[in-house]
């Protein structure tokens, strides 16, 4: 557990001093492979052995935090594989000005390490720290092109998620208060595991205060509408390997803290109050990101409220409460991270063949170029939840466990809702498959950069129509974890 939570850092601070070098790249890559093997191990251990305690309580993994590693190091590996391609394009073109090489590669492997630690924290003062080091580091990508545009949207992300990490800090004294008169003073009433054993026992009213501050804070920078509006401009302005680890990644993490939350909640006041607010906000969410779908041309603010939608229905899975629709939930966070990066990455190909990111530019691709056109094919199956892509499977398992929970009108609600983002997508993702070829296309990236794409669409397809039992073992064993 422990080479896993420095290894992203180590990375970063290798690739310092290699910048504008020929080898900050291959360090990135190679840095990124090794916290993916890292994690699955740590994965392949904890399923087999239960939880891992390191660092004298500090550090943590269990089946959650394991599955959330996971999706971390593979979104990563795929975002610094396809960036030794792309980001030496937007740096031949002069566009990141002096902010070049291991520049690069070192705040997106700190991003990459804040994300890991705070998966792994046992501890909600490590957690509140991580969340805001990765705040901050992500900022610095947001505005790495360092036009006007991105320092907005820089300085927005900045602001609103640090009022909301504020309020997270807020939720972290709230229950620490709550848990003195049980444990005692001191680091052991901020550990995850003492907090959920002693769950029953703590004051109702402060956890009730916690919970709403906890999902007011982390769902600021998880994206749960109406806290999301910084979203769509730092999704757009970000390099789209930046893009792809805060829409799948990060987003993920923030999403966490808040399950977190919710299952001490849940276990001290039962699971009504906390898991209603996630059944409202989640609903929410859903409704604020379809109409904006219909509508939007530009490619990566469209997915930028396809992440809005997707969280909410996560928070919505979870806040049904079943054991099913909890497991369809954590499978969504994993099949969206999959189909989500897939979707920026090979956006990102697209605009640099075309020159533009508006979807009526990229208008025929199919017949232009067909490789990247089966691609975005893939990515739109799996984005609308259509079979064989494993988002169809996560919403099944999510409405299916609504609907055993006794939640007919939620259930309903909530296919209302996919219909009309299924909608969108069929609209924007047909237009530009099959229509009348563009002018512009020059593919300008090697056909290795397709590489991680490849990868990651025959993952998204396979976990479809086949769940690999160390997967699933997984999955289930997480569910428990934040089960009430």
């Amino acid at each position: 557990m422990l080479p896993l939570a420095v290894a992203a850092p180590l990375t970063a601070l290798l690739c310092l001093p290699l910048a504008r070098t020929r080898w900050a790249r291959p360090v990135s890559i190679a840095g990124s492979a090794a916290v993916l093997a890292l994690a699955l191990a740590l994965a392949w251990r904890v399923t087999a052995g239960g939880p891992l305690v390191a660092a004298r309580g500090w550090l943590q993994a269990d089946a959650l935090s394991a599955l959330l590693a996971c999706i971390i190091g593979a979104v990563g590996l795929a975002s610094a594989w396809y960036a030794h391609f792309y980001m030496a394009r937007q740096e031949e073109g002069h566009d990141a000005a002096s902010w070049t090489g291991g520049r690069y590669d070192a705040l997106f492997h700190g991003l990459v390490g804040s994300l890991i630690v705070a998966a792994l924290a046992n501890n909600l003062g490590l957690l509140w720290v991580a969340i805001e080091g990765s705040t901050l580091t992500s900022a610095l990508l947001v505005g790495y092109y360092r036009r006007p545009g991105a320092v907005e949207a820089a300085w927005k992300y900045l602001m609103l998620c640090s009022v909301g990490i504020a309020l997270g800090l807020l939720a972290t004294v709230l229950i620490y208060y709550s848990a003195v008169p049980l444990v005692g003073e001191g680091s052991v009433g901020l550990q995850w595991t003492v907090l959920a054993a002693a769950a029953p026992a703590l004051q109702p009213h402060f956890v009730k205060l916690a919970f709403v501050l906890a999902l007011v804070g982390y769902g600021t920078k998880a994206g749960l509408a109406p806290m999301h509006t910084w979203l769509p401009d730092a999704h757009s302005q970000a390099p789209t390997p930046v893009s792809a680890l805060l829409s799948a990644a990060l987003l993920a993490t923030a999403l966490t803290a808040v399950l977190r939350f919710h299952a001490i909640a849940a276990r001290c006041l039962g699971p009504d109050f906390s898991g209603g607010l996630l059944v409202f906000f989640g609903l929410l969410s859903m409704a604020v990101a379809a109409p904006f779908m219909l509508i939007q041309g530009d490619y990566k603010r469209l997915l930028a409220y396809s992440s809005v939608e997707h969280t909410g229905l996560v928070a919505l899975a979870v806040g049904l409460g079943h054991p099913l629709a909890i497991l369809g939930g954590l499978f969504h966070l994993v099949s969206h991270a999959l189909a989500k990066t897939l979707a920026f990455l090979v956006g990102g190909s697209l605009a640099s063949a075309t020159g533009a990111r508006r979807l009526d530019h990229w208008s025929g691709v199919v017949q232009a170029a067909p490789a990247l056109g089966a691609l975005f094919v893939i990515a739109g199956v799996g984005l609308a939840g259509l079979p064989p892509g494993a988002l169809f499977l996560s919403e099944w398992l999510t409405l299916a466990g609504g609907l055993a929970a006794g939640r007919p009108g939620v259930v309903a609600a909530a296919i209302a809702l996919l219909a009309i983002v299924f909608a969108g997508l069929a609209f924007h993702w047909t237009r530009v498959a099959l229509g009348h070829p563009s002018k512009h296309f020059h593919d300008s990236l090697p056909a290795a950069s397709r590489r991680p794409l490849w990868l990651l669409a025959a993952a998204l397809l396979l976990l479809g129509v086949y769940l690999p039992p160390p997967l699933r073992h997984l999955l289930e064993q997480a569910a428990r974890v934040i089960r009430p």
